[in-house]
């Protein structure tokens, strides 16, 4: 065998040695997810705050419906965000479920479990009783008042006799270290996200979705309720 032949030989044999070592050693190579992998990692309710987040800074008009076909007696509904109109264009972009299914009654949303289940400690607690540390991302939350409107809508809470009435809603953003963040449409001002301590209420009751990613479809949808309902009524409405 010449030189060369030998030399050609000894290159190969360390090139074959070498190659597990390296081999071994690499990174792998890096796989592109699919397009939608981060949309699927994220749980219902986060995408529901999300859309919910589509709606910031828009003004706050009471019976509002974003300029949206679907409202009784007028070719188009109101312009500006409500409390209502907020969660239910959120479940609505998520869930699929056409907005004027929802009912604008606390009373009967609750009854039919439209936007989630009361959750146990929660459905029905005094503000001074609350753990905010148990609110999770994507709570439904009914704000409530003493004598609040009852002829409009029956109580959802009683407490010693009490009857607590709703006149306001909202979603809980986030949890930040026992501190629950609120998407909502403040009464006289905009959409907007701030903390619980600052909304005006006496008692809390709180609906949380069941699931956290979509349920199979099959559900029928409940009938259409009146745009506007008995929550935030425009001249009595206490500051949020």
């Amino acid at each position: 065998m010449s030189g060369q032949s030998r030399r050609t030989a000894a290159l190969a044999a360390l090139i074959a040695l070498l190659l597990p070592i390296l081999a071994f050693g690499a990174e792998p190579a890096a796989v592109a997810p699919p397009a939608d992998a981060a949309t699927q990692a994220k749980t219902l309710q986060q995408r529901i705050i999300e859309a919910a987040e589509d709606h910031l800074g828009k003004p706050y008009f009471f019976g509002g419906r974003d300029g949206r076909t679907g409202c009784r007696g007028v070719k188009r509904c109101p312009e500006g965000i409500d409390c209502q109109s907020l969660i239910f264009f959120a479940y609505e972009k998520v869930l699929g479920k056409r907005w004027g299914s929802f009912s604008v009654f606390p009373s009967i949303s609750v009854k039919r479990r439209e936007l989630g289940d009361p959750v146990p400690g929660l459905s029905g607690v005094l503000r001074e009783d609350l753990e905010m540390k148990l609110l999770q991302t994507g709570d439904v939350l009914f704000f409530m008042i003493a004598g609040w409107n009852l002829a409009a809508d029956p109580s959802i809470y009683e407490k010693d006799g009490v009857q607590y009435g709703v006149w306001h809603t909202g979603m809980v953003h986030e949890n930040r270290d026992g501190e629950a963040m609120v998407i909502h449409a403040r009464p006289g001002d905009r959409v907007v996200i701030q903390p619980l301590s600052e909304i005006t209420f006496e008692a809390l009751y709180v609906l949380r979705l069941p699931y956290t990613q979509l349920p199979e479809k099959g559900e029928g949808k409940p009938p259409q309720q009146p745009r506007s309902g008995p929550t935030e009524t425009a001249t009595t409405a206490p500051s949020p």
